[in-house]
């Protein structure tokens, strides 16, 4: 099986460089500049069309979307130990992730990309500021959902950790007071402890800060 990730340093596609390093999976890193906007270069387009990262070719084929791609490495390859080994507990990592995609994730974008979402010529600040609101409410219910808690699901490691370590990254380089939350920065020292999350974050070339 011949795998090919397209992600860019410190995006959301570390989720998925983290699990397939976890893996043991042969692949390739094929590494997308979205500051230069790679994404929407023809080259880029003919693999996913979206123009966003991650995608995972697999003999070929895209696939693309976080959740899928973490599914796709973790639960196809359970040898690895990042999948939850229950059907109860695989259903809260679908969970988990499901709401890191669908809510979390676009409650930074807000933040973080308000033009995308204000109306042309519209109060970008206005969705800047709710955006960071909305980002600030999401953290907070992370560490509550941690509590009493090593990892996320299940009693063990597991992919949903370390998507889980993009959103702390991403608040604590933009100024929200992640430190200040002791379940969620105690999972993410552990998550950051692990080989190939190292492994990982110096491919990319980056830190938490």
């Amino acid at each position: 099986m011949k795998l090919t990730l397209y992600y860019s340093p410190g995006a959301c596609s570390l989720a998925s460089h983290i699990a397939l390093e976890e893996s043991g999976l042969a692949y390739e890193a094929v590494r997308v500049n979205t500051a230069a906007g790679e994404q929407r270069l023809p080259a880029y387009l003919a693999v996913n069309p979206r123009g966003r990262v991650p995608t995972l070719v697999v003999d070929g084929e895209p696939l693309v979307e976080n959740l899928a791609i973490l599914a796709f490495v973790a639960g196809g390859h359970p040898e690895a130990g990042t999948w939850p080994a229950t059907t109860r507990d695989q259903a809260r990592a679908l969970s988990w992730m499901a709401w890191l995609a669908d809510t979390v994730h676009p409650a930074f974008a807000h933040f973080y990309r308000p033009e995308r979402y204000a109306p042309e010529g519209g109060p970008a600040e206005a969705v800047k500021a709710r955006g960071r609101e909305s980002f600030g409410a999401c953290l907070v219910e992370i560490d509550s959902l941690l509590a009493g808690k090593r990892w996320a699901v299940g009693g063990r490691y597991s992919v949903v950790d370390a998507y889980l370590l993009v959103f702390y990254r991403w608040g604590n380089r933009n100024g929200f007071a992640v430190k200040d939350l002791p379940n969620y920065s105690a999972l993410v020292q552990r998550v950051l402890a692990r080989p190939a999350v190292k492994r990982v974050m110096a491919d990319e070339g980056i830190t938490m800060s």
